[in-house]
């Protein structure tokens, strides 16, 4: 598993800095289950925004619902742990990096849409 992997999960799997946030909220006690409230409030943030942060950590395969409305860090494979892992090094030594490559992939579609009605000579 390279930085690069990391990286492309991150900007096909996380999709937003909400999301990045949680999980590495999550991942500092993943034998916890967090209160939507309690993620709400570290987060300082909203309950649409956390919510759909939550979801986006289900889809990937991160985060599990143990409750209503409570959610824990548990993995479904031991490949997502191990890029959990690393997202969250990364993240801690180099903010920027993991932050542009939420940022990258709407303009990257934006790119792909635009090329799609270039008009050819």
């Amino acid at each position: 598993m390279t930085e690069n992997d990391a990286l492309e999960f991150v900007r096909t799997s996380i999709g937003s800095v909400w999301a990045l946030e949680l999980l590495v909220l999550l991942r500092r006690e993943p034998v916890r289950s967090w209160p939507l409230d309690l993620m709400i409030h570290e987060s300082r943030s909203s309950v649409v925004a956390v919510s759909h942060a939550i979801q986006m950590l289900e889809n990937a395969g991160l985060v599990v619902q143990t409750a209503p409305r409570e959610y824990r860090y548990r993995p479904t494979t031991p490949t997502l742990d191990a890029i959990g892992d690393l997202v969250q090094k990364i993240y801690s030594n180099k903010p920027s990096a993991v932050i542009s490559a939420i940022f990258d992939l709407p303009n990257d579609q934006l790119r792909t849409f635009a090329q799609a009605f270039k008009l050819k000579e």
